[in-house]
């Protein structure tokens, strides 16, 4: 059998001065409320210092600190504390008063922009002007506004791929394009996964979904080669010379059991020998078929996708559900490692990785009569099977894909 893969309170104590005559007032706090008065200093050949005025409290953002009230003679008052940045998204804090007798008060920081909004090619939008910090004077300066929050998401990218092509991803705000834009230039895909990807047949690999996706491509007048260490497959197609590489094992698992795992070696190695602008991935029937840890297959999953980013951070990585077990029957084995390959991509989209769920156990049992139209035997499609699967698989990318020669 052959399977597939606030706020600190930044708080300028004017020091206590000892002199005979009335003390200087309590500096403005930067956007609060002035400090209190202090008390009277007690009377003395020096005039010493009265007690420190308590500190005012911090303002609310966006209002103007009132002016500081002039210490009685002798002490000081302590500056009021600073006022918090700008306040909900875009409304910065006003500048503070100037205080009796006191510095400047320090300007506010300019208000956070709203948060960004992904653009229409998915860029998150960007932080609102961080403000100035306001000149010292009595008065401690104004706290530097804080930047607006950026946007979320990945824009346009798209973690359910399943029908017709997606826009590109994005990539901080502008087009996310994995393919060369050298003109000539062809789009190198890694098939990865197990014998599917190799295009088993019980006559012999054939190239598999492979044939059909680049007749595809040539006909949509799109420039695509197939890289990996193995080859198989036409030597045209199409009146081209069809390239025949790819990384499908037969009999190989995710990453342990079977003939072999996909997982380590196999990957990195295709990866930095070819280094693929996109990778298509469809692996675990033989995990599956296999009871090899059926349970706890996502997991190992999820950890490919990542050694897959790790090694090829640039390129576009299309994870694919597989396709139905011909006699699986009421076990639900294979809808069941299905249903979790989305969340597995979901939750690397949102953290920025270029990563999309392409459904292809969707595309075969649209078909009710697939068991016998599109399949094989028990694991295998057949030639109208593969022909489909190389559709899906076009679609995915197509928008991606640079012109031809």
């Amino acid at each position: 059998m052959r399977g597939i893969r606030g706020g600190i309170c930044v708080l300028a104590l004017a020091l206590a001065q000892a002199c005979g005559g009335g003390g200087d007032g309590g500096g403005a706090g930067s956007g609060g409320n002035s400090g209190g008065a202090g008390t009277t200093g007690a009377a003395g050949t020096t005039g010493g210092a009265g007690t420190t005025g308590v500190a005012g409290t911090t303002g609310s953002a966006g209002t103007t600190g009132a002016a500081g009230a002039t210490g009685v003679a002798g002490t000081t008052g302590v500056a009021g504390t600073t006022g918090t940045g700008g306040g909900s998204a875009g409304s910065g804090g006003s500048g503070g008063s100037v205080g009796a007798n006191g510095g400047n008060g320090g300007l506010a920081g300019t208000g956070g922009g709203n948060a960004g909004r992904g653009g229409a090619s998915g860029g998150g939008g960007r932080g609102g002007t961080t403000g100035g910090a306001g000149t010292g004077g009595g008065g401690s300066g104004g706290m530097a506004g804080r930047g607006g929050a950026g946007g979320s998401g990945a824009g346009n990218q798209d973690a359910s791929v399943s029908d017709g092509a997606r826009d590109a991803t994005s990539d901080g705000g502008t087009t996310y394009m994995p393919c060369p834009t050298t003109a000539g230039t062809a789009c190198a895909v890694l098939p990865l996964g197990d014998s599917i990807t190799e295009g088993y047949l019980p006559s012999g690999a054939n190239g598999g979904y492979r044939v059909e996706l680049f007749r595809q491509a040539v006909r949509a007048g799109k420039n695509i080669t197939f890289v990996g260490t193995q080859q198989n497959g036409p030597t045209t197609v199409e009146n081209r010379t069809f390239p025949r590489r790819h990384e499908g094992r037969g009999g190989y698992t995710i990453a342990a059991g079977g003939q072999g795992a996909l997982a380590g070696t196999v990957t990195d190695t295709a990866i930095s020998m070819y280094h693929p602008n996109i990778v298509l991935l469809m692996i675990g029937t033989n995990d599956i078929n296999g009871n090899i840890n059926v349970s706890t297959a996502p997991t190992r999953l999820g950890q490919l996708i990542d050694e897959i980013i790790a090694d090829a951070p640039s390129a576009l990585v299309v994870v694919a559900s597989i396709i139905p077990i011909a006699n699986d029957g009421s076990n639900q084995r294979i809808p069941n490692y299905n249903a979790a390959i989305p969340g597995l991509v979901a939750t690397r989209a949102a953290a920025g990785k270029h990563v999309v769920f392409l459904d292809n156990y969707a595309a075969f049992i649209k078909d009710t009569n697939f068991r016998t139209s599109l399949m094989v035997d028990n694991l295998h499609p057949n030639a109208a099977g593969y022909d489909l699967l190389g559709r899906t698989f076009y679609d995915a990318i197509a928008a991606l894909l640079p012109a031809g020669p």
